[in-house]
């Protein structure tokens, strides 16, 4: 997907950056310092979660620029990119998706570092919409799945009616650095995600972030 785009904004009272999808009084792309994680995250997204200020996947890119890749999902396109990548032997690819006590056909496992290069797909949105995406995707059903059982509270409350106990896509990937052992990028990547979460609260009311 573009790397510049134009998000919905969440105030009407000042305009929204065109890649963190902030109002701009409280945009935080030139806060962000880059890294590079080893695992890939490739998150498969639709045009309308993507555009969605809430969104948090455009914030792992911003941060991890070289190893997140976004693709767009459509019902009639299929991610000709990432299948490419699923098929590519250099990767050891895992989806990030719960394992259902009836799907024992479902390949669930703990991750185990191979010594290729791991890659993670996450699926963006709400679990009504992940579940559908996945039902519709032949090319990820056979994929090995790991689960995340996360022992604290998801911090993710920029939207209503979201299901107690879920993590949204920015803390998935963070849980999924924390399984490839890497915990300082995993730190890094939480610092802002904690901004992201004060400045859009601040931005929705129409102020500038206090420090």
């Amino acid at each position: 997907m573009d790397c510049i785009y134009k998000v919905k904004p969440i105030t009407s009272l000042y305009d929204s950056c065109n890649k963190c999808g902030l109002p701009k009084i409280n945009c935080i792309c030139n806060s962000v310092a880059q890294l590079e994680t080893n695992a890939k995250i490739w998150i498969l997204s639709t045009e309308r979660e993507f555009y969605r200020p809430s969104n948090t996947a455009r914030l792992l890119k911003l941060i991890n620029p070289h190893s997140t890749e976004i693709f767009l999902w459509e019902r009639t396109n299929k991610p000709e990119k990432l299948i490419e990548n699923i098929n590519n032997e250099n990767y050891e690819t895992y989806l990030l998706f719960p394992v259902e006590d009836d799907q024992a056909q479902c390949r669930k496992l703990e991750y185990k570092n191979t010594g290729k290069i791991p890659a993670f797909i996450l699926i963006d949105g709400t679990w009504k919409e992940a579940a559908k995406i996945l039902r519709k995707s032949d090319y990820l059903k056979k994929l090995p799945r790991i689960s995340l059982e996360p022992n604290f509270k998801s911090q993710y409350d920029l939207r209503r009616g979201a299901k107690e106990g879920n993590l949204c896509t920015i803390e998935a990937a963070i849980e999924v650095l924390k399984i490839n052992k890497e915990i300082e990028n995993s730190q890094f990547i939480d610092e802002f995600y904690k901004l992201f979460l004060r400045s859009y609260k601040a931005g929705a009311s129409g102020h500038k972030l206090k420090d």
